[in-house]
């Protein structure tokens, strides 16, 4: 390649966006296509799914779909629209990879392997004679109405531009270089750090299906449902993920946390499930009547918080420490103090959406650039949703391209 290059359309991120924005876009023969990445292509979509690659969800109907996403619900109303679950699908089912849905509507191909689904892009990409260059962009700018690309080593001078470099800074930069707003990035679907040490060492354990309540400066902020696995240093899981992203920008820390609230056995009314258990096993311990209930080891917690003897016998429990019993197990409760830092799974903020067209992902400021992806101020929940979101809006920006 010259040290000046001149394409018609050049991609920055070869991501899961930037791929199908090129796959699409160059189903055109006269859109000749350059992407642009320092990294191997697709690297980022390795480790999706726990390296299974969760590709989709399975919620067909858009209007419902969108509702999994904190932030761009109504901005992808339009793009889902155009391209959505069944269209990833049949997608995926043309180039090889077919699917299969699990019981919690999460998508995965049959083979269960991130790299599978990486290869057959990659096939796509070679066949349809896309060029690729290995190198970091350092700036971009324009003039005459050209886009120029800098790298370390060209220069690179481009019709359309399509931004795809996903969540991490990089496309952001350049985007608020070339006149754009950056909503402020946070971490999103993170581990939790909780101020309650004495739960710790209960790392390891889970439970399925809870309902917290989440409260900031004592006025409620949410409500999710999810599992809850308890950690060295507070909690991760689904449950955790949803709470860090619908509370991505509340000032948490702390000095002033957020506080959960769980009923952890589902029970609206435990209070009578525990009388009647204690009548009919007033001789067990009461650690192993609460164990029918939570895992024994957050039992024996909650016990020694209030403290009680584990080995007290349930007939003899008192009135009173049977309700602070009640009380801790069903408003279990949890004080935030700040994300798990570098594990979050995606960010929020990105590309202000007020400035791109949602049904072409052009800028509404610059002529001929392009935003997809996770570049945008659009985040999902843990299920597939943030790789949909890759998948409509590479698919839609492609469709745009002259």
């Amino acid at each position: 390649m010259n040290s000046k290059q001149k394409i018609k359309t050049a991609i920055i991120g070869g991501g899961p966006a930037g791929i199908f924005t090129a796959v699409f876009a160059s189903q055109n023969p006269d859109n000749d296509i350059l992407i642009i990445d320092k990294q191997d292509l697709l690297k980022t979509l390795l480790p999706t799914g726990g390296g299974r690659c969760n590709l989709a969800f399975g919620e067909f109907d858009f209007r419902e779909l969108v509702k999994y996403y904190p932030r761009g619900e109504k901005f992808l109303l339009s793009i889902f629209s155009k391209f959505s679950t069944s269209d990833t699908l049949a997608f995926f089912e043309e180039i090889g990879i077919k699917t299969y849905m699990q019981e919690d509507f999460r998508i995965f191909p049959v083979s269960n392997s991130s790299s599978d689904v990486r290869n057959k892009l990659l096939e796509k990409i070679k066949k349809q004679n896309i060029k690729v260059i290995k190198e970091e962009v350092v700036d971009t700018d324009i003039k005459n109405e050209k886009f120029i690309i800098k790298t370390k080593n060209f220069d690179i001078f481009a019709d359309n531009l399509v931004i795809a470099t996903g969540g991490r800074g990089l496309g952001q930069t350049l985007a608020k270089k070339l006149g754009h707003n950056i909503i402020s990035q946070k971490p999103a679907l993170c581990a939790l750090k909780t101020e309650e040490q004495e739960f710790y060492d209960l790392s390891g354990i889970t439970i399925k299906n809870l309902c917290a309540k989440v409260y900031f400066e004592n006025k409620k902020v949410t409500q999710q449902e999810g599992d809850l696995l308890f950690t060295h240093f507070g909690i991760s899981g689904p449950l955790s993920y949803k709470i860090s992203s619908y509370c991505a920008y509340q000032d948490f820390c702390k000095k002033n946390p957020l506080n959960i609230k769980i009923n952890l056995t589902n029970f609206e009314n435990f209070e009578d499930v525990l009388i009647e258990s204690i009548k009919t096993n007033p001789q067990k311990d009461i650690l192993n009547v609460l164990d029918m209930y939570i895992p024994r080891g957050l039992a024996e917690k909650i016990l020694l918080i209030n403290k009680i003897n584990p080995k007290t016998k349930s007939g003899q429990l008192k009135k009173e420490d049977r309700m602070a019993i009640v009380k801790n197990i069903t408003e279990f409760s949890l004080n935030i103090t700040a994300v798990k830092n570098g594990e979050e799974i995606v960010t929020a903020g990105g590309v202000d959406l007020k400035e791109i067209n949602p049904k072409t992902m052009e800028s509404k400021i610059i002529k001929n650039l392009y935003f997809c992806g996770e570049v945008i101020d659009v985040d999902g929940l843990t299920g597939g949703f943030n790789l949909q979101n890759c998948w409509s809006t590479g698919y839609v920006c492609a469709a745009s391209l002259k």
